[in-house]
């Protein structure tokens, strides 16, 4: 199971990630088939929700293109639900313990409301300043995501946040930081953001990344 916690500075010329905990991911996952992925958002025209939804696309055509079952779905999109404070509240929870959960500690329970979503991954979009991160829900192959919400120019900073939401769900896919500062799972990062242009929206998978998805869920 992968613990991770990324911190990405939206900044005009960079990306700077840092993984602050993390597991080695299991030889096989669980997984096979749809991964079912709600998105919370404080709002209906918030843009991060458009780049989940072209984050979810790249990863599939990902495992598509390397022959993998797993596909990620969305579900449901709840937008402005009496339960985000619930979730924004387990959110800071989780971050204010970032660095010092000792391995193996599941962290604060997660709330019922977020438990009784029966959804694969969990994104929310968060509306605090906080450290964006995946993280396993009971120690199961459930995933809850939260990203930072952008206190910047969101039109300066969409590339950033595009690949910000492509690294944490690699992450409920079983991959780890690589340490490749230009890839997409790259952890400590810096990548310039002029290389984040129109032709290429998302930095790339490292041949070790794509032998990971391939040992997770080829069956093999």
């Amino acid at each position: 199971m992968v613990l991770t916690w990324s911190i990405y500075r939206l900044a005009p010329v960079a990306v700077l990630a840092c993984s602050v905990s993390a597991l080695q991911p299991p030889t096989t996952h669980e997984v096979t088939g749809e991964r079912g992925v709600v998105i919370l958002s404080p709002e209906p025209h918030d843009p991060r929700v458009a780049l989940t939804r072209e984050a979810i696309a790249f990863w599939n055509r990902i495992l598509g293109d390397l022959e993998l079952l797993p596909r990620f779905r969305e579900t449901a999109l709840i937008v402005s639900s009496a339960d985000l404070r619930a979730f924004e509240n387990y959110t800071r929870r989780l971050w204010q313990q970032a660095g010092r959960l000792p391995p193996g500690f599941s962290g604060p329970a997660p709330p019922p409301e977020l438990l009784q979503l029966h959804s694969d991954v969990v994104v929310l979009l968060s509306k605090q300043e906080i450290m964006s991160f995946a993280w396993p829900l009971e120690s199961s192959t459930r995933f809850f995501v939260a990203i930072s919400v952008d206190s910047g120019s969101p039109s300066n900073h969409l590339p950033t946040l595009r690949n910000v939401i492509a690294h944490e769900l690699g992450h409920t896919l079983g991959l780890v930081h690589n340490g490749v500062a230009t890839a997409l799972m790259c952890g400590p990062c810096r990548v310039p953001l002029m290389e984040l242009d129109s032709a290429k929206r998302f930095l790339s998978l490292t041949l070790q990344d794509r032998e990971l998805l391939r040992k997770l869920y080829s069956g093999s």
